[in-house]
């Protein structure tokens, strides 16, 4: 009798806890617009809400909406991506979107959705966050970030500095951390008239402090190259700039250590024999970024990427991502799909030491936007020398025929 009175004291205790930890967190309207959805994306501004966040939530009012992605930008810049379908009717709200244990500064919301282009009658988008009593009360801090007090480096102009290189074009994939280290942002054939490029980064790659060119085949005439920030700054870091064929340029400093959104060129090669130039960006991550103790375990669930390739129509088992920087080794790895769905076969993960881990997926079918993982290594903490898939992309796709291949990136977590 006395150890159930004792046991229903306990529970009683346990509910009380948990009813007042609840009671400390609020659901709180941050900021609302009002859109005609003729567009295809707004932008909330919430750098003016109080406090910070554990969660957050969309609402709308009026009219439905249906809605493909919503990016969440935080205060350091890193963004949150919450890329689903998502149709909500009038009064209807989302389930809470990136939940964290710990609060963090909103910036914006950016939503993309798909366009009425008939509608007159504007959609209210509230967005609602999740507060502690805590978070109510924390400020933003008023002090300049180190990169934000550095002072910027001015764009580089005339020939700029650079090395010999061959002229054998990189076979790796945008996105990839190729084997010197460094991250191959994107390539592009370069033509005798004017291009205007734009090579997309996105934040969840990493933070990055410099960048440089590799051209090949014919020199370049640079008339801009500026990088876009996440936080929506641009920096325009070379003009009326050549840059000789064959060659590897110096690296040009950025605003200090930032998320890139973008690189955007404006460029033509020089009108001669040799025809059109080629020409690769690469980025170098900030120092202290990858490790079992850099920044970058603050951010993606302390995954930083690996590696890409992009998934044949056919069943593709030669392609190879090689990973140049185990920073301290990986205890696990995950598969992220993008674009086009893939099936999955199986993962081969190459160590160090040269043995070899067959992971099975089962001809798993991954959806473009999801994931297959994580995999725990064997024997804990790795040094991983290369990944091994085995995939195709599915030539039926939801909603029909695959326009393109799939884009499959491999991550590792400390």
């Amino acid at each position: 009798m006395n150890r159930r009175l004792i046991v229903a004291a306990a529970a009683i205790a346990a509910s009380l806890t948990a009813t007042a930890v609840q009671a400390q967190e609020n659901w709180v309207l941050m900021g609302s617009k009002s859109v005609i959805l003729n567009k295809e994306t707004d932008t909330i501004d919430l750098s003016a809400a109080r406090g910070n966040y554990k969660a957050i939530r969309i609402v709308a009012k009026r009219r439905p909406i249906e809605i493909s992605n919503v990016e969440v930008v935080y205060s350091s810049g890193a963004p949150h991506n919450e890329t689903r379908a998502i149709n909500l009717l009038d009064g209807e709200r989302t389930r809470p979107i990136d939940p964290r244990e710990d609060g963090k500064f909103v910036d914006r919301v950016v939503l993309t959705y798909k366009p009425q282009l008939t509608a007159v009658v504007p959609t209210v988008i509230e967005v609602h966050g999740l507060q502690t009593a805590t978070g109510a009360r924390a400020q933003r801090s008023g002090a300049p970030t180190a990169a934000a007090a550095t002072t910027p480096p001015g764009p580089v102009t005339g020939n700029i500095s650079a090395q010999p290189t061959t002229n054998a074009p990189v076979t790796a994939k945008p996105g990839t951390v190729v084997d010197t280290g460094e991250v191959l942002f994107g390539t592009q054939a370069v033509g005798f008239a004017v291009d205007r490029d734009v090579i997309r980064v996105g934040a969840e790659i990493g933070k990055f402090d410099k960048i440089r060119l590799r051209v090949l085949d014919n020199e370049i005439f640079i008339n801009s190259l500026k990088v876009v920030y996440v936080n929506g700054e641009s920096q325009e870091i070379a003009f009326n700039a050549d840059v000789k064929k064959d060659t590897r340029t110096k690296w040009i400093d950025l605003k200090g250590d930032r998320f890139i959104k973008e690189i955007q060129l404006i460029y033509r090669a020089k009108p001669n024999f040799r025809g059109q130039a080629f020409v690769e960006v690469y980025g170098q991550l900030a120092d202290g970024w990858l490790g079992p103790q850099g920044e970058g375990k603050k951010y993606n669930s302390g995954y930083v990427l690996l590696g890409a390739q992009t998934a044949g129509f056919t069943i593709d088992r030669n392609d190879v991502v090689k990973v140049s920087k185990n920073e301290g080794g990986f205890k696990r790895i995950e598969v992220r799909v993008l674009d086009q769905a893939i099936t999955l076969f199986e993962v081969r993960v190459v160590y160090a030491n040269g043995e070899v881990d067959i992971i099975p997926a089962n001809r798993t079918k991954v959806e473009a936007g999801g994931r297959f993982g994580p995999i725990d290594l064997k024997g804990g903490t790795r040094n991983v020398l290369e990944i091994r898939p085995t995939y195709r992309t599915r030539i039926f796709q939801q909603g029909g025929v695959a326009r393109g291949r799939a884009h499959v990136q491999f991550w590792g977590q400390h």
